[in-house]
C-alpha cells in the first residue's frame, strides 16, 4: 500500500506527489511539499494540456486537519508552460485549491463551511487555527453558492404550514416631526413546516408581499396540497394564504388569543388599581400580581384562596373579568364546532352584561376571526413551532451580536433552521473541486 497515496487522499488533493514533510509536535502543526504531476499539467484557461515548462511556481495553502496535527500547510509547486490554445505560457490549473479562496484546499473549505453550519465562524476559525474574517467570507459566499441548490424534499409533508414573524433589526431614523416615529423595527417573514418543524423560506417585512414571497418556494402542486395554516391575527397575512393557497383553511394561533385575552383583563385591572382606596384592593392588583389573577389552572393555597375570594366580593368587575377569563380557556377546550359556538353565544351575553369595555373589543376581534378559531378547535394547530424556531433564531442573533445584514441573516436562518445546509444539499465534490 501507498502511503503517500492514502495521505494525499485523506487531504482531498489529486495529481501530486510528495517531496518533502515537516512535523512540529508541539503545536500540532505540519508542513507539507508537493509538486503536481507532469501528466496532470493543463491550462486553468482553455484546459489543454501543456507542453514545454519554462519554470515552476509555488503557492502555500491550508489543508483539512489530518489526526491530531491541527493545521496542516500545504506548498504546491505547480509549472508554467507553453499552451498550444492560447500561444503563450500558462500556469497548470490546480483543481483542488479552491477558486474563490486560493489560501485554502477545497477539501479545508467545505469542512469549515460544514463546521459553521453548527456553530459560529469565531468558533470556527478558533478550532482551525485560521482568520475569522476569512470564515465569515467563506460562510457567505457557501450559502449563497447552496441557495441555487435548494429543493425541498420529494416526500415532505406540506398539509399543515405556519407563519410567524420575527424581530430582525430596530433601525434609528430622522425625525421630519415631533410625532413621527423615532425608530423603525425590521422584520423577517418565516413559512415552517409544521410536521418537519423546518424553515421553508423567508422574505423580508411582515406585510403580504413577505409571504407571497416565501410561497413561491411551493410549486402551483405543493400549494393545492396545504390543508391548513396557523398564523397570528394578522390580516396580511391571513389575505396572502387565501391568495395563494387556495384549498388552505386559516387557523388562528390559540397563544395570541390568549395573550388579548389576559391583555385586556389587565386593562380591567389597571383601571380598578386607580380607583383602589383600601390597602387590600391595592396589594391584590399590584402589577406583580396581575399573572396571578389569570393564572389557568393555577394551584393555591388555602390562605391564598382566601385572599383571591375576598376580593372578588370587593371588587365586582374584578370578579366579572375573572369569569370571563376562566370561561374563554375552557370554551378553547372543546373539540367540536357545536358546544364551542353556543358557549361563545353565552360568553358574547357574559361580556355584554358586564359591560367591560376591554372585553368588549375583544368580542368584536373574536366575531371577526370566528371561522379562523374553529378551524384550531377542529385541528389544534398552532404557531408553537414557529414561536420554537423564532426561540433558536433569538438565540442565533445573541451568538452573531446582531446581524445588520439582512439577505445574510436570513440565509443562515435557512442554514441553522431550514434546507440550507450539507445535510439537505448533497457537496460531496465540493470537498475536491470549486468548479
Amino acid at each position: 500500500m501507498d502511503i503517500w497515496k492514502v495521505i494525499a487522499e485523506f487531504l482531498g488533493i489529486q495529481g501530486v506527489f510528495f517531496e518533502d514533510i515537516k512535523q512540529y509536535r508541539k503545536d500540532r502543526k505540519a508542513l507539507l511539499k508537493v509538486r503536481l504531476k507532469r501528466s496532470h499539467c493543463f491550462c486553468e484557461v482553455c484546459g489543454l494540456e501543456l507542453g514545454n515548462i519554462k519554470d515552476w511556481q509555488f503557492k502555500k495553502v491550508q489543508g483539512p486537519s489530518l489526526g491530531i496535527y491541527q493545521q496542516i500547510f500545504i506548498t504546491v509547486f505547480f509549472p508554467r508552460a507553453w499552451c498550444e490554445g492560447c500561444q503563450k505560457n500558462r500556469p497548470a490549473h490546480v483543481p483542488w485549491i479552491h477558486k474563490m479562496f486560493p489560501s485554502m484546499t477545497c477539501g479545508f473549505a467545505e469542512l469549515a463551511g460544514r463546521v459553521m453550519e453548527e456553530t459560529t465562524c469565531r468558533a470556527t476559525s478558533r478550532l482551525l487555527g485560521t482568520s475569522p474574517r476569512k470564515m465569515w467570507e467563506l460562510d457567505e459566499y457557501r450559502m449563497q453558492r447552496m441557495l441555487q441548490y435548494m429543493r425541498l424534499p420529494d416526500d415532505m409533508d406540506l398539509s399543515f404550514l405556519s407563519a410567524d414573524e420575527v424581530h430582525f433589526l430596530t433601525l434609528r431614523r430622522e425625525r421630519k416631526s415631533i410625532f413621527s416615529k423615532k425608530y423603525e423595527p425590521k422584520f423577517i417573514t418565516n413559512l415552517v413546516s409544521y410536521v418537519d418543524s423546518k424553515v421553508l423560506f423567508n422574505a423580508s417585512g411582515r406585510g403580504k408581499e413577505a409571504l407571497a414571497e416565501c410561497f413561491k418556494v411551493l410549486s402551483p402542486g405543493q400549494r393545492l396540497c396545504v390543508e391548513k395554516v396557523a398564523v397570528d391575527m394578522h390580516d396580511p397575512f391571513i389575505k396572502a394564504i387565501q391568495e395563494h393557497l387556495p384549498n388552505a383553511e386559516v387557523c388562528v394561533d390559540r397563544f395570541h388569543l390568549t395573550q388579548s385575552l389576559n391583555r385586556c383583563f389587565d386593562e380591567v385591572r389597571r383601571s380598578e388599581l386607580k380607583k383602589a382606596k383600601d390597602q387590600f384592593t391595592q396589594g391584590m392588583l399590584a402589577p406583580s400580581r396581575r399573572f396571578v389573577l389569570v393564572q389557568k389552572d393555577q394551584k393555591l393555597s388555602k390562605g391564598d384562596e382566601k385572599l383571591l375570594d375576598k376580593l372578588r366580593r370587593l371588587n365586582t368587575n374584578i370578579h366579572n373579568g375573572m369569569l370571563l377569563v376562566e370561561y374563554f380557556h375552557n370554551m378553547l377546550q372543546r373539540k367540536s364546532i357545536s358546544p364551542f359556538r353556543k358557549e361563545l353565544l353565552q360568553w358574547y351575553c357574559l361580556v355584554r352584561e358586564s359591560k367591560l369595555k376591554p372585553f368588549r373589543r375583544l368580542a368584536r376581534l373574536i366575531r371577526k376571526y370566528r371561522s379562523n378559531i374553529e378551524a384550531y378547535i377542529l385541528t389544534r394547530l398552532t404557531t408553537s413551532v414557529s414561536e420554537g424556531i423564532n426561540n433558536k433564531i433569538k438565540t442565533l442573533k445573541r451568538m452573531a451580536y446582531n446581524y445588520t445584514n439582512e439577505f445574510s441573516f436570513r440565509l443562515k436562518v435557512l442554514q441553522r433552521c431550514g434546507y440550507l445546509n450539507s445535510y439537505w444539499i448533497n457537496t460531496d465534490k465540493w470537498l475536491y473541486t470549486s468548479d
